[in-house]
C-alpha cells in the first residue's frame, strides 16, 4: 500500500478513537512529506525545532524524525543510529537529545496547536518517551505552552527561561529502553496559548540525571502527543455534542450539520489536519450545508461555537 495512504488511514483511525479533539496536529509523526534520511523533523509538518541552525525551520534541524519507510539505516524503525525501538503506535516517531554534560546543547520539539487554549479551562497533556540507549537518563521532561513560538535562530542552547506547565516528577527517572514511558499532567490555561514545546527546560547543572553507561548524552524517542480539553464543564459540551449530527460523513460534494434545536449566531470553523483554517461560516438555524468548494480530499476538523462560546469539535472526511 502507498505510504501516503497508510499515513492517512492511521491518522483517521487515531482521530476517531477519542470523543474530545486532540489539539496536537500530526500527534505521532505519521503524516510526512518524505522519508527521513537525516535530522529532518520538518518532514513531519507542522513540527519543527525551535532552536535551529541558520534560522530556517524548513531545511535545518538537529531534532530527528524516524520512520519505517526510511532507506537510511540511521533513521529507520526499529533499528537506527541511536538505538532500537518500535513505534508506540503507527510507523513513526521523533527523537531529541535532552542532556549533554559537557556543553550547553539541547534539542526540542515545537508545534502550533489546532486551536488557541481558552482561559481558565483545564487541559490534559500526554506524550510517551523511550530512552534510546543505556548511557544517561533524566527525569526532567516537560511541555511548555506559549502564545508565541520559542523560535531562536542563534544556536542550540538550553531553553531555561520558561517554566513548563507539565513536567515529569523529579523522582520518576525515565530510564526504560524497552518500553514507552508516559509523561502526563493537566493545567489551567491562561488563555491565548497556541504553541507547544517539548523537552528539558533545565540547565545541565539543574538536570536530575542517572548515569547508566559511559556516554554523556541523554537521548529519547517521542511518540503519541496529545492535548485534550478536560474541564469538568465538558459534560455539558458532550451533551450538546450528542445533539449534533453530520451527514453524510464521509462525503464527496456536500454534507449537512444538523441540530435538534435551532441555534443562532453559531460560528463554524473548518481546518485541515495541519491547523490551517479553510473556511468560516456564520450560521443561524437547525441545518448548515458545507460545500466541497476548493477543499481537497482528506480529514478536516469542524469547530462549532455557539453564542455562549460553548465549543463542540467534530471531524469530517472528504472523499
Amino acid at each position: 500500500m502507498d505510504k501516503s495512504v497508510l499515513a492517512f488511514l492511521f491518522f483517521v483511525s487515531f482521530c476517531f478513537t477519542s470523543k474530545a479533539q486532540n489539539l496536537v496536529p500530526n500527534p505521532s509523526f505519521e503524516n510526512i512529506t518524505q522519508c527521513p534520511s537525516y535530522n529532518e523533523i520538518y518532514f513531519a509538518p507542522p513540527w519543527f525545532q525551535p532552536c535551529i541552525h541558520f534560522g530556517n525551520t524548513y531545511n535545518s534541524s538537529s531534532t530527528d524524525l524516524y520512520d519505517t519507510c526510511s532507506n537510511s539505516a540511521e533513521f529507520g524503525i526499529p533499528t537506527n543510529v541511536v538505538g532500537f525501538q518500535y513505534a508506540r503506535t503507527g510507523i513513526g516517531y521523533a527523537g531529541i537529545a535532552v542532556y549533554e554534560d559537557t556543553i550547553n546543547y539541547r534539542e526540542y520539539l515545537e508545534v502550533p496547536l489546532l486551536d488557541t487554549l481558552i482561559a481558565n479551562k483545564k487541559y490534559c497533556v500526554e506524550f510517551y518517551v523511550s530512552l534510546s540507549n543505556p548511557n544517561v537518563a533524566v527525569s526532567n521532561f516537560g511541555a511548555y505552552f506559549s502564545a508565541d513560538s520559542l523560535l531562536d535562530t542563534t544556536n542550540l542552547k538550553t531553553i531555561d527561561y520558561v517554566t513548563p506547565q507539565i513536567e515529569n516528577p523529579n523522582a520518576n527517572m525515565l530510564n526504560d529502553t524497552l518500553n514507552w514511558m508516559l509523561v502526563s499532567g493537566n493545567f489551567i490555561a491562561t488563555g491565548g496559548e497556541r504553541f507547544l514545546t517539548i523537552g528539558n527546560f533545565h540547565l545541565p547543572a539543574n538536570t536530575n540525571i542517572q548515569n547508566l553507561g559511559s556516554g554523556t548524552i541523554a537521548y529519547y524517542y517521542i511518540d503519541d502527543v496529545s492535548v485534550l480539553y478536560c474541564d469538568p464543564s465538558g459534560v455539558d459540551e458532550m451533551k450538546r455534542d450528542e445533539e449534533i449530527s453530520i451527514s453524510p460523513n464521509p462525503f464527496s460534494f456536500q454534507t449537512t450539520i444538523s441540530f435538534t434545536e435551532p441555534h443562532k449566531n453559531n460560528i463554524i470553523k473548518i481546518t485541515d489536519i495541519l491547523g490551517k483554517e479553510i473556511k468560516t461560516i456564520n450560521f443561524t438555524g437547525k441545518q448548515c450545508v458545507i460545500e466541497r468548494g476548493e477543499m481537497n480530499a482528506g480529514v478536516y476538523f469542524v469547530q462549532i461555537i455557539d453564542e455562549n462560546k460553548n465549543v463542540v469539535n467534530r471531524k469530517i472526511v472528504l472523499q
